[in-house]
């Protein structure tokens, strides 16, 4: 399903996921290794791939829209 965006009426099937946190690597001295990130939820914005437009701040808001439940276009 596509959604449309509120703000700039684009169709879209994605939005892009801002989350602040800490995301560590192991260094070998060489090379890095990319492992976990843990977010700390200070930022977490789901924006309109187009317009850049924060639309949610929450995954299950995010979802609903995706998802059509609640696309107001």
């Amino acid at each position: 399903m596509t959604a449309i965006c509120p703000y700039c009426k684009a169709k879209i099937d994605y939005l892009k996921n801002y989350a602040s946190g800490e995301h560590y690597y192991i260094f070998d001295g060489e090379n890095y290794d990319s492992h976990e990130f843990e977010p700390n939820n200070l930022t977490n914005d789901y924006e309109c791939p187009e317009c850049h437009e924060v639309l949610f701040t929450d995954e299950d808001g995010a979802r609903e829209f995706l998802l059509g439940e609640k696309n107001e276009g």
